[in-house]
C-alpha cells in the first residue's frame, strides 16, 4: 500500500527534491496534497504534473487547474490541507505560519518529516505538549539532524557523551570578519557546498542557521546545551557525529545531497537501496575546525538563548526571519542581522513563557514594530 503524502512548501528546495524522489517511486508514494506560500505558477505546474487532488496557496490569489481538484487559500487553506487523511506530512514551508498546519497534523496523529526549523525553535515547548497527546512522530529532514537521528537511534543514550553538529562555515569561514560584514547579497548567496533557498543560505553565511540547529537539536534529542558542539567542516561530508563515553566518535557521512536525508524520512523506518550521489572515500580530504565566535557571534548568542529558554528562542527565530527579508530587499546590511536580533532580545520586557499560538503572533507583530522603529521601514 502506498504512503499518502502531503507536502507543505512544495515549490521550495526541499519540496522540489521531495517531488523528484516521489516521481521515481510512484509505486511507493501517493501525492494527495501540495501547498505553497507563493509561486503560483510553479505550484500549478506541480499540481498538473502529479494531478494532485488537493492544492493550497497561502497567498489569496485564485488560480485554476485543467483537471478537477480542490483548492484552498490562506492560513485556513493550510489548515484544511493538514486535516486531510495522510500517512506522512512533509513540513518544509518557510516561516512561522507553518506552525498552524503542523499543529493540526500532530493532533491528527500523522507522522511529520520536518525541515522548517524556525517553528521548532520558536514553538518547541508547544510542540512537545501537542506530541504528548498524539501518536505523531517527528522525523528531521535537515542533513545534520537526520544524521544525529540515525546515530542516536543506534546507541543507548546513556552511552553518548555529546553530539556534534557540523557546519560548512558558508562562504566566509576562511575570510575576515571585515570582509564578511561588508558583503553584498550576491556574495552571501554563494554557498560553497549546498544549494538551498535564500533564507537558509543567508542564515548559513553568518551561522544563524547553525544556531537554530543547536536549539533544534536540543529539542529533538534532549541533550543539554553543554553536550552539543558545533565544528566547522568545509567539505560537508560528515553531517553529524556522536562522541561515546569511552571517547569513540561515530560519524554519519554522505555526499552533500539533500535527497539523501529526504529519502530517509520518506521511507522511514525502512532504508531503500537507492543511491542518489554515491560517495567514494578515496582521496577525500576531511577538515574540522573550532568556530571563531568573534567572527560568528550568532552561534554564541543562540547557545545563550537556548539556555534561557522560554520566549527567547522564539524572539531569536522570528526576528531573524523578519531581518533576512529586509536584507534581501536591501533595507539593511548583512552585519545588521545579528546585531538587530540581539537588540530585539535585549528589548523584550514582556511575558517569559509561551503558552499558546496567539503569543507567537504577538511576538511577530512586536518584532516588526520594533524593527520598523529601528530602520524606518514599514514591514
Amino acid at each position: 500500500m502506498r504512503k499518502r503524502i502531503i507536502i507543505f512548501g512544495a515549490t521550495g528546495s526541499i519540496g522540489t527534491q521531495t517531488l523528484e524522489i516521489i516521481d521515481k517511486n510512484k509505486d511507493k508514494f501517493e501525492l494527495i496534497g501540495v501547498a505553497s506560500k507563493g509561486n503560483v505558477d510553479k505550484l500549478k505546474a506541480i499540481a498538473e504534473k502529479f494531478k494532485v487532488p488537493y492544492v493550497a496557496l497561502f497567498d489569496n490569489k485564485p488560480f485554476s487547474l485543467s483537471y478537477n481538484a480542490k483548492t484552498f487559500y490562506g492560513k485556513e487553506g493550510l489548515e484544511q490541507l493538514a486535516n486531510l487523511d495522510s500517512d506522512l506530512v512533509i513540513m518544509s514551508i518557510s516561516g512561522i505560519e507553518a506552525v498552524y498546519p503542523l499543529k493540526i497534523s500532530i493532533e491528527r496523529g500523522a507522522n511529520i518529516a520536518i525541515a522548517t526549523k524556525e517553528i521548532v525553535v520558536a514553538c518547541g515547548d508547544l510542540i512537545k505538549k501537542w506530541l504528548k497527546k498524539s501518536k505523531s512522530k517527528l522525523i528531521p529532514i535537515d542533513s545534520e539532524h537526520s544524521a544525529l537521528f540515525q546515530l542516536i537511534n543506534s546507541f543507548r543514550k546513556k552511552n553518548i557523551e555529546r553530539i556534534i553538529l557540523t557546519a560548512s562555515g558558508g562562504p566566509f569561514w576562511n575570510k575576515s570578519r571585515e570582509d564578511m560584514e561588508k558583503t553584498k547579497l550576491e556574495e552571501v548567496l554563494k554557498h560553497p557546498t549546498w544549494k538551498m533557498g535564500y533564507k537558509t543560505t543567508i542564515d548559513s553565511a553568518n551561522l544563524v542557521n547553525k544556531g537554530l540547529e543547536v536549539i533544534e537539536a536540543h529539542f529533538f534529542f534532549n541533550f543539554d546545551y553543554n553536550s552539543i558542539k558545533v565544528m566547522i567542516h568545509p567539505q560537508s561530508i560528515v553531517h553529524g557525529m556522536i562522541e561515546l563515553v569511552d571517547g569513540s566518535i561515530i560519524a554519519q557521512m554522505a555526499y552533500p545531497d539533500m535527497r539523501i536525508p529526504i529519502q530517509y524520512a520518506l521511507f522511514y523506518p525502512q532504508r531503500p537501496k537507492i543511491k542518489w550521489s554515491p560517495f567514494d572515500l578515496k582521496n577525500q580530504k576531511l577538515e574540522f575546525y573550532d568556530v571563531d565566535y568573534d567572527k560568528f557571534p550568532a552561534l554564541q548568542l543562540a547557545y545563550e538563548v537556548g539556555k534561557k529558554g522560554g520566549v527567547y528562542p522564539a524572539i531569536f527565530a522570528i526576528s531573524d526571519e523578519v531581518l533576512v527579508e529586509l536584507f534581501i530587499k536591501g533595507i539593511i546590511n548583512f552585519k545588521d542581522i545579528v546585531s538587530f536580533i540581539k537588540y530585539a532580545l535585549e528589548s523584550w520586557k514582556e511575558f517569559k513563557e509561551i503558552e499558546n499560538l496567539e503569543q507567537i503572533e504577538y511576538i511577530k507583530n512586536w518584532i516588526k514594530n520594533l524593527i520598523k522603529q529601528k530602520v524606518g521601514y514599514n514591514l
